[in-house]
Order: structure tokens, then sequence, then C-alpha cells
């Protein structure tokens, strides 16, 4: 086939510049004693009560890698971006840790909109996203790796013991965003198969702050449980009010997403005592390699530290899951690294043994349901090494490589 110089050139051009951007962060780590990792949380504005926790996971990881020699030889050079909880930060930030830095993976970006404008920037730049938040599940793309619980690892467990251990008639409030309206499709799926009864569920602006009518329509809807799923600081607003209505002690709340923002720290004990959990890490877990991870942090930043829960946990899990990878890779490229991702990594750390899962690029590992009282949460019941959803078999980055939309139960 006769080839002109021109569409040689075009050819040439379009195959080098995508070979520029997947080699952007090789060429970096390839000449230097150190390897750039990104960190993209909100560090401030109003969801910083997420990311602040969550990077601080990340940085003690860093630590504890570098401690013990660094990977690879080469140690780990944490870059640090703050989106400022604005949207649009994240492509921009995102981009510039690839592209200026050259970052050979990026976590972080844990509400469901930063997640979704992010990951489109790190397909197109060829670098793994790690996402350390709890989310709704259905996540099954090549190039993301989730490393905390999705929907049917977490909000599952936690209305299957409600709807046999409180009652059968589910109230479900919550934000106005696509993570807990995903999430609210869970409701409908447990309680047909417990033979529960979704009465109703009601959405609320991020700002949303009097929830008076809400609260009057949950008394009249007479539920025998309220699922919560309201995120930010202003909902801490409908806890305050739910409890001064004197509802606290008459109709159990759960939630998938309190105690996210460290809600139990800020409420007064009778605001909150009672409210029942699911995470697959909590503070108090007492186990040899908690206390060490718990010392390491007091260590490094001091007992005034804010409290780590299972959502700031996917910080630490997250760096250390891609360390186990990169070690068994023996590199830091992309396609090793996901190869290994891949194979099946057994660790085991603070939360117990996580093991990565090949076909969903998500994690087996365990769950708690745990209460709250006096501000000390403790363990109602432990559910062991739940594996991730396949949504039927359609979850599978082998046979669907392509796949980047979200998956619905």
């Amino acid at each position: 086939m006769n080839l002109s110089r021109r569409s040689f050139l075009r050819s040439s051009a379009a195959v080098s510049a995508a070979s520029i951007a997947g080699s952007f962060a090789s060429r970096a780590w390839a000449a230097s004693d150190t390897v750039a990792i990104a960190s993209l949380h909100d560090l401030s504005g109003p969801f910083d009560i997420y990311g602040a926790p969550s990077h601080l996971c990340m940085k003690i990881a860093v630590e504890e890698i570098n401690a013990a020699g660094g990977l690879l030889g080469k140690k780990i050079d944490l870059k640090i971006y703050d989106a400022q909880s604005d949207i649009n930060r994240y492509p921009q930030y995102a981009q510039k840790a690839l592209l200026n830095d050259r970052c050979v993976m990026l976590q972080g970006a844990m509400t469901g909109a930063a997640r979704e404008a992010t990951r489109p920037i790190m397909r197109r730049y060829k670098v793994p996203f790690f996402y350390g938040s709890l989310y709704e599940g259905g996540l099954c793309e090549k190039n993301s790796f989730c490393v905390n619980t999705g929907g049917n690892q977490q909000v599952v467990p936690l209305l299957e013991w409600s709807f046999q251990n409180i009652g059968k008639k589910l109230y479900y409030i919550a934000s106005d965003y696509n993570a807990p309206r995903n999430f609210g499709i869970w409701n409908h799926v447990v309680a047909k198969r417990e033979g529960g009864e979704v009465l109703a569920e009601d959405y609320y602006p991020l700002d949303v702050t009097d929830f008076t009518a809400a609260i009057a329509k949950i008394q009249a809807a007479k539920p025998d449980i309220v699922h919560s799923c309201l995120v930010g600081g202003p909902a801490m607003a409908f806890y305050r009010q739910w409890a001064a209505a004197g509802m606290l002690k008459k109709i159990p709340i759960i939630s998938i997403v309190f105690g996210a923002g460290n809600e139990h720290e800020v409420l007064a004990p009778e605001e909150s005592d009672g409210v029942v959990v699911a995470y697959n890490y909590f503070q108090e877990l007492d186990t040899p390699k908690n206390q060490e991870f718990l010392a390491k942090l007091d260590a490094s930043v001091g007992k005034a530290r804010p409290y780590i829960n299972g959502d700031a946990f996917g910080g630490y899990s997250g760096v250390m899951l891609w360390a186990e990878a990169v070690k068994r890779a023996g590199s830091f490229e992309r396609e090793a690294v996901t190869a290994a991702f891949e194979s099946g990594i057994r660790w085991e750390g603070p939360a117990g043994v996580m093991t990565t899962d090949g076909p969903t690029h998500n994690t087996t590992q365990d769950v708690h349901i745990i209460t709250v009282k006096n501000r000390v949460w403790s363990l109602i019941q432990k559910k062991g090494q739940i594996p991730p959803d396949t949504y039927g078999g359609r979850c599978n980055v082998f046979t669907n490589p392509n796949q980047t939309d979200f998956l619905m139960p």
C-alpha cells in the first residue's frame, strides 16, 4: 500500500500524541530516585470534612512505604491538590498532576460528581485512577480501581440487618445528587428480598438546613426505620431537629454516610446516640494492625487529628493496594500494575483482609455494622469477606474492556 507523506505525518502525529500521553509519567520516574503520585481531595470548602481525613490517610501510607525503603528503590513523592469543593477544579488539577507532575497514579475525587469529572482525564492520559471513597457500586472500568465498599457491600448488609432486627417499613431521606439516588435503588432491591416496604423517598438540595416539613412527613408515614443518606455540613441540621422533635428514641436511624463526615463528633450524644451504620473500617476496631495504624497517625500528626472513619480509610488502603500491585508487577507502568491488581492481591491491613478482584476492579473485604453511643462506635455484627457485585456478570473488565458507564442493580 502506498502512503503519501501527508498521510504518514497525520498517522505518526496521532500515534505520537497517544504515546506521549501514556509515557509522560514513565519518562519522569525512570531517570529519578522518586516517583510521584497525586492526592486530589477537597481540603477546603464544605466537603473538606470528607477530603481532609482521606488525604491524611494517603499521607500516612506514603510515609509508611518510604520509611520501609520506598518502592522499587524509589521514594514516593506525594503531590497535593486541593479541589476546594469546586467540581470544575477536578479535571483541571487531574490534568496538571499527570502532565506537569508526571504522577503515575491519582487517588481522591471522593464525591460521585468529582469522580465522574476526573475519570475521563485519567483515561485520556492512561494513568490509573484509584477511588478510595465508599460508593453506590457499579463502577466497572479498566482504568479505575475501587478500594472501598460498593453498594452490595455496605448498604445491602445494613438493610438486611435492619429489616431483620428493627422492622419492615422504611422511609428514605437523602441529598439530591447521583450517589444517594443510586443508593435509593438498593432500598427497593433489598426490601423486596427481605419482605420489607419503602414507604417514601425524599431528596433535598445539599444546602437545605430546615427539615421541619421533612420530619412532619416522616412522622405521618409512621415507618419502622429511617434510612438517611444526607451528606455535607448543612445536613447535620436534620439530626438536631430530629432529636429536638423527640424522635431519636422513637424511630431508629440507619445510614451509609452518617459518620463519614464525623458527624458523631460534631453532634451531641443526645442528637446522635443509637444511629446504626455500616463501614469496612471504624477507628475502634481492636486489632493489632489497627493499633499500629493509629499509632503511626498519632506519631505523624498528633492526637489532635480527625477521627478516621470508613470513608477516609480508603485513602490509606488505596495507596497500600497500589503499592502491593507495583511490587508484584515490578513496575510503575499502567499495564503491569493493572495486570497485578487483576491477578488477585491479598493484603491484610487495619480493616482486616482485602483482596483485589480482577473482573470488577473492586475488592473483597469485611464490613462492620456498628452503632454510636457517647461519640464512640461499637460493633453490632461483622459481615466477613463480602465480594464485589458483578451485576449479573455485566461487570467484567476482561470481557468488556472499553466499558465506562455505571451499572445499576
